[in-house]
């Protein structure tokens, strides 16, 4: 399936194909029927979800709608909007290969290099106009730096409203209403665009299917404590990473974190996994992974070392409440363990390490990311004092250029050597 999309979306033919609806909505086709052919319903639907939303934002069915990963996607679903996620499009373009060339016009057009990847990815193919043109930004204040700076330039460039999630620092009551406020008030003004009243019992339904999605998903984690991993921890960091942030609020989410359930449970039931026979367990930090062609994920794989877990996966939210709607969603936002004290980060890392009983926590280190990269070495003293080995791996997630092929696997075959003769 990689190989057609590298076809359909090589750089010599990508700006005829990707501004029109038509090649989503064939690809769509395709990548479900290919998708579950393999016995990778999940990942069919997964493709089928993104294309289809592409598709109808580049149609322009519904008010376009961009917004960063951190946003509460369950309140654009019910809305009935085109949501666009940039975060996820750079990811996948630096798969198919096309992440150089936009970033490179980003940076030609005086992004710096020291910006986060994605952004600068997202940037340079919003300015080849690959993108879908917004009539509405959203972005909330945390986790990303670079979110917010990227998003109100987008606004700027386009002439349209942009919209800024203002999330305390702090999980108090006062901060929860505050926000809650906010989602209410931002509900309130997208229905005014459509034309239309705010429907509450949309937003309703929107929880509810949040909430099937979110329990399937809680299952799913407690299987993966399972020996072997029964889930790929390259699958974990990138598709089902995608619907975890944009799915939850639709049907395709609810349905899709049914259908991995299922197909784990099958794995567990089997004693099947990605990695056989599993010699390490590793814990990921971090939500990115690097994305374009390289041999990290792989080459821990064939040397027996499988992803078991990795926080970004983990589920931090309670079942969110249909009497209280949008406190329920502020309380979600304020809940997220990466956001707030670091503590929170640090004591997250050290309760999924034992729980998922691993030999060792790698920590990818992605340029431009000072959020994330600014604890690292705080939480690998905690570690080390756990007794728990730590590498943190520099590199990118969507810029090649910062990767080193050979310097990279050299430091992980210290590292796993060193976790082989620990054992």
């Amino acid at each position: 399936m990689l190989g057609l999309l590298k076809a359909a979306f090589h750089p010599a033919v990508a700006h005829r194909v990707l501004r029109r609806p038509l090649t989503y909505e064939l690809l769509g086709r395709l990548g479900k029927n290919a998708y579950s052919r393999q016995n990778k319903r999940a990942q069919g639907i997964w493709f089928d979800f993104t294309s289809r939303e592409m598709k109808a934002a580049l149609r322009r069915e519904n008010l376009v709608v961009w917004a960063n990963a951190f946003f509460p996607f369950e309140l654009l679903h019910a809305l009935g909007v085109s949501p666009v996620h940039p975060e996820t499009i750079a990811a996948l373009a630096a798969r198919l290969g096309l992440s150089r060339q936009a970033i490179s016009c980003a940076e030609a057009g005086g992004y710096s290099p020291d910006t986060c990847s994605f952004y600068r990815c997202a940037t340079g193919l919003n300015m080849e106009n690959l993108l879908p043109p917004p009539d509405l930004v959203i972005s909330a204040s945390y986790l990303c730096d670079g979110a917010v700076k990227f998003f109100h330039n987008i606004a700027r460039y386009y002439g349209c409203d942009y919209f800024l999630l203002d999330v305390p620092y702090h999980d108090t009551e006062n901060a929860r209403k505050y926000l809650a406020g906010q989602l209410e008030e931002l509900a309130g003004i997208i229905a005014a665009r459509q034309g239309k009243r705010f429907n509450p019992d949309r937003l309703v339904e929107a929880l509810e299917l949040s909430n099937q999605a979110r329990d399937y998903f809680v299952r799913t984690n407690e299987l993966r404590r399972a020996s072997p991993s029964p889930l790929s921890g390259d699958d974990a960091i990138s598709y089902v990473l995608d619907m975890q942030f944009f799915g939850p609020g639709s049907r395709a989410g609810a349905d899709f974190f049914k259908a991995l359930y299922e197909e784990v449970k099958t794995n567990v039931d089997s004693g099947q996994g990605p990695v056989a026979p599993e010699k390490l367990r590793l814990l990921w930090l971090h939500y990115i992974r690097p994305y374009y062609p390289n041999e990290v994920l792989s080459y821990l794989e064939e040397a027996g070392a499988s992803i078991c877990f990795g926080e970004a996966n983990y589920v931090y939210w309670e079942p969110l409440d249909v009497a209280k709607p949008f406190e329920s969603l502020a309380a979600r936002v304020l809940a997220n363990p990466s956001g707030g004290p670091l503590e929170r980060r640090a004591d997250l890392a050290l309760e999924l390490a034992e729980k998922y009983r691993v030999d060792g926590v790698i920590h990818f280190s992605h340029w431009g990311c000072r959020q994330s990269c600014g604890g690292e070495y705080v939480i690998r003293d905690l570690m080390k004092k756990k007794g728990v080995p730590m590498l943190i791996l520099d590199g990118d997630g969507a810029d090649s250029r910062n990767y080193s092929r050979e310097q990279t696997r050299l430091r992980l075959e210290a590292f796993l050597e060193m976790l082989e003769a620990n054992k």
